[in-house]
């Protein structure tokens, strides 16, 4: 019954779906029976494979032949001579080794012999140098035999080869050199003696006395800076060579003459402190970093001298920054600056700079009050800067120095490194390479860290720079308030005998002197903040005063008929032209339209001015940070500071064209009823008797192209509509392209032409064309493309291709022009294919559709079935 049912069970695939059955034991059992007769199947499967499988030899091998024989046997001799060759290999090599093991005891018991006799010379000679007061040579015959010991040559056969009175009579001698070497150390430190301690800081080194030396050097060295410091906080010493003898009666009355006038400037005295310090290691600092490094004696010297002036300096920048009340004099100038600020950026629709608003300008929001007048809070700031600037130099040299510490340390470290390396390859050549000692993983070299991250000094010009820009920045902004409140006057530029302001030759002097004198600091963190107050100031108060500027005092005064240009007067303006034209003559009126003109222009250009400048103030700091700056971190934040200023130049001359913009936009009703006038529309008729720049025969003439043979000589041989236009033109655009700089005044040609061309199209659209007419039409185009490169002054717009591209309703009229002179409809897709191909067509198909409808010659039924456009 039992094995029925195990038979009934179906067994599992693997023992883990086993033990998940409601019968593990029942699932066991069937997978065990499953697996017994899976083995016994495979075995038989295999028996079967076998024995069938047969090997087959070759009947070369099957038989024994003469070839298979002599195979063998050479086979057997080769296996013979190697055997011999690796027994004798064998001897060889124990007689090698034998021979080496002779050789390194011969070399060492040699040099057992070198030492012993090297050992005795230094002892003899150590002893009498001694007694002869020969220092330096007794040291250096210890020295030899400290580094024999430290080179573990002094073996027991050496010094039994030296002797035992030997070995004594050099221990002896070791101690009483260094007794003697120390205690007159000691007596050369109290009575100050730089030359004995000259001659004894290399003995000491030689003698494994560093320690002892760099402690009592730091001790001297102490006392004679603390003497040189006080002497220093008295004011400037005379310069002289420091090996210069002076009197104790100079010295003497060189004191009383310092305090007779206690109000030394504290920069002069930081100065002369920080050289003072300087002088002290440049002196001290070779000769302890070279002799007394192991015992970190340069490090000493250098933590030393920067304790010390910190201790000096620290308190007289508390003092300075606590006599100036800077912190005071800093948080009045934040909101002296932020007054100011928000009434320049912030006034709306107020006029700046105008005779109407010289008396609110005047005030400076309390600067002069409660900071200072300009001349004295800029002495101020310069005393400032020179204080952080002496103490930035000091802190370069400290940094230098420490480098040129670190610097040496690993030249010695590399030159011991390679030493060792060497010593290890002759050991390896010399005891074979199975004897050669193990080398040592040589520890790789870590500069010494010797001066913190943030000194008491760091913080303390820290502060003195933060409110050293803050004040900075509202003197730059009070010297461009008191720009613009101050009567503006007008300078000729010599390039191009233009007119510019002075206020932005004023502000820009200002924020270069700023920039530059921030710059002259040396301090990073300081020019850093100081260049983004000029950026900020530049491009916030400066910009939207120009700007202002342009719009108030330049274009509206511009504006044809109600400003300095004539045009449409008004009925109200008339008698009061007529009396000022009675009281005054015709030339003096011109001259003083001419003048005026002239200055309302300048306040456009003082914008394209104003950006040459900011690019030339970003070029100048870029080469201050290489030629200042070391490279360092901070150094490209500053650059990142400086490139800020670029947008900063684009602003401007954004702000430039704009008020070009505005001047097109004001001349442009002028620009339309001149084109009107010249055309013959009606909408000129209300204002052609206004207008004295073209004759009552001329204006009643209309644009008129549907010409037939006699109508198209009669237009070859009299003066057409674009020939009056271009006169009138020349009236307006020529006053303002004489006092415009050059780049401004093609945007002003450019911008009028565009009014015109548009202008051209609308009437276009209402006239009918003839294929005379069309070729009438070209001849005018052209006499107007022509007229528009005589008013460029740039050379890239000689080209039609660039004028077109630079003007795109002046590219329109020349593709309408090309469109109406087809010969043919079917000529028609060809010319728009190809001027599409080379980026040089604007019109749609509607506008081509209307304007080929215009010609007498085609139907608008082929027009539309040309170009696809089904009937309304």
């Amino acid at each position: 019954m039992t094995a029925d049912l195990m038979d009934d069970v179906e067994p599992p695939k693997t023992m883990v779906a086993a033990l998940g059955t409601d019968s593990p034991a029942r699932a066991l059992r069937a997978l065990s029976r499953a697996s017994e007769v899976k083995a016994e199947r495979l075995a038989n499967e295999l028996n079967q494979q076998l024995s069938s499988f047969l090997i087959e030899l070759p009947d070369i091998i099957s038989k024994d032949t003469k070839e298979i024989s002599t195979s063998i046997a050479c086979v057997d001799s080769i296996l013979e001579s190697l055997t011999k060759i690796a027994t004798g290999g064998t001897q060889a090599s124990q007689e090698i080794r034998i021979l080496e093991e002779e050789k390194r005891r011969l070399e060492q018991q040699s040099q057992d012999v070198e030492t012993a006799l090297s050992l005795r010379r230094n002892s003899e000679g150590a002893a009498e140098a001694l007694s002869s007061q020969k220092y330096d040579i007794a040291a250096k015959a210890v020295q030899e035999y400290t580094v024999q010991e430290r080179m573990d040559r002094l073996t027991p056969r050496a010094l039994a080869y030296a002797g035992e009175y030997t070995v004594q009579q050099m221990e002896t001698t070791k101690e009483v050199l260094r007794n003697t070497l120390l205690q007159r150390y000691k007596d050369a430190v109290g009575s100050s003696n730089l030359q004995m301690l000259g001659d004894l800081t290399p003995l000491l080194s030689m003698i494994d006395m560093e320690k002892e030396g760099a402690e009592l050097y730091v001790e001297y060295l102490k006392k004679i800076l603390l003497e040189e410091l006080d002497e220093a906080k008295l004011g400037s010493k005379e310069e002289r060579p420091s090996d210069m003898p002076q009197s104790r009666a100079s010295m003497r009355r060189e004191k009383e003459r310092r305090k007779k006038d206690p109000q030394t400037p504290p920069y002069v005295q930081m100065a002369c402190i920080y050289n003072t310090a300087v002088t002290a290691l440049r002196h001290h600092l070779p000769m302890v970093s070279h002799f007394l490094h192991k015992a970190d004696g340069d490090s000493a010297v250098v933590q030393l001298v920067n304790n010390e002036v910190e201790q000096i300096i620290v308190p007289l920048f508390q003092f300075y920054i606590q006599d100036r009340q800077l912190a005071v004099v800093a948080r009045n100038s934040q909101r002296i600056y932020s007054s100011l600020e928000e009434r320049y950026v912030g006034r709306l629709n107020s006029l700046v700079s105008t005779e109407e608003s010289l008396a609110n300008d005047m005030d400076d929001c309390g600067f002069s009050m409660e900071v200072g007048s300009l001349a004295d809070v800029d002495g101020a700031l310069d005393e400032a800067a020179l204080c952080l600037q002496h103490t930035e130099s000091y802190q370069r040299f400290l940094h230098h120095t420490i480098n040129e510490v670190n610097k040496a340390r690993q030249m010695r470290h590399d030159k011991e490194a390679e030493i060792k390396r060497l010593e290890r390859e002759r050991a390896e050549w010399a005891t074979g390479m199975s004897q050669a000692p193990i080398a040592e993983q040589e520890a790789a070299f870590a500069p010494l860290q010797i001066l913190s991250t943030n000194t008491p000094l760091m913080e303390v010009v820290a502060e003195l720079g933060g409110y050293y820009s803050g004040i900075e920045r509202c003197l730059l902004l009070a010297s461009m308030q008191r720009a613009f409140s101050t009567r503006t006057n007008f300078i000729e530029m010599p390039q191009d005998h233009t007119l510019k302001t002075s206020l932005v030759d004023t502000c820009l002097f200002a924020t270069r002197r700023s920039a530059k004198r921030a710059f002259a600091t040396g301090h990073r963190g300081t020019a850093s903040a100081m260049t983004n107050f000029c950026g900020d100031t530049l491009g916030g108060v400066l910009l939207e005063v120009m700007t202002r500027r342009a719009q108030d005092s330049g274009v509206a005064k511009l504006k044809p008929g109600d400003g300095l240009l004539e045009g449409g007067l008004s009925l109200f303006s008339a008698p009061h032209t007529l009396m000022k034209s009675q009281s005054e003559d015709e030339a003096t009126r011109q001259r003083k339209m001419q003048q005026g003109i002239a200055r309302a222009c300048a306040t456009l250009n003082d914008l394209d001015v104003a950006s040459h400048h900011v690019a030339e103030l970003e070029k100048m700091l870029t080469s201050s940070i290489s030629e200042g700056f070391p490279q360092s971190v901070e150094a490209d934040q500053l650059k990142a500071c400086v490139k800020n200023l670029s947008p900063i130049q684009e602003s401007y001359k954004m702000a430039a064209i704009g008020a070009v913009d505005n001047l097109v936009d004001i001349l442009k009703p002028r620009v339309r009823s001149l084109v009107s006038d010249s055309v013959g529309s009606e909408a000129s008729t209300g204002a052609s008797f206004m207008t004295s720049s073209v004759g009552k025969d001329r204006s009643t003439v209309r644009m008129n192209y549907n010409l037939d043979d006699a109508a198209f000589k009669l237009s070859e041989m009299s003066e057409g509509f674009m020939a009056r236009l271009c006169s009138s033109l020349e009236e307006v655009i020529e006053p303002l392209k004489l006092h415009l700089i050059p780049h401004l005044a093609d945007a002003l040609v450019l911008g009028v032409l565009g009014a015109v061309a548009k202008r051209l199209e609308g009437s276009l659209r209402r006239c009918q064309f003839t294929a005379l007419g069309a070729l009438s039409m070209d001849s005018d185009m052209r006499d107007f493309l022509s007229f528009a490169k005589q008013f460029l002054y740039s050379g890239e717009y000689s080209s039609n291709i660039a004028l077109c591209r630079a003007c795109t309703p002046l590219a329109r009229l020349l593709q309408i022009t090309k469109l109406l002179n087809v010969d043919d409809l079917e000529d028609v897709v060809d010319l728009i294919s190809s001027s599409k191909r080379k980026g040089n067509w604007d019109l749609k198909l509607e506008d081509a559709k209307a304007y080929l409808s215009l010609r007498v010659e085609f139907e608008g039924r082929k027009v539309n079935e040309l170009l696809n456009i089904e009937d309304e």
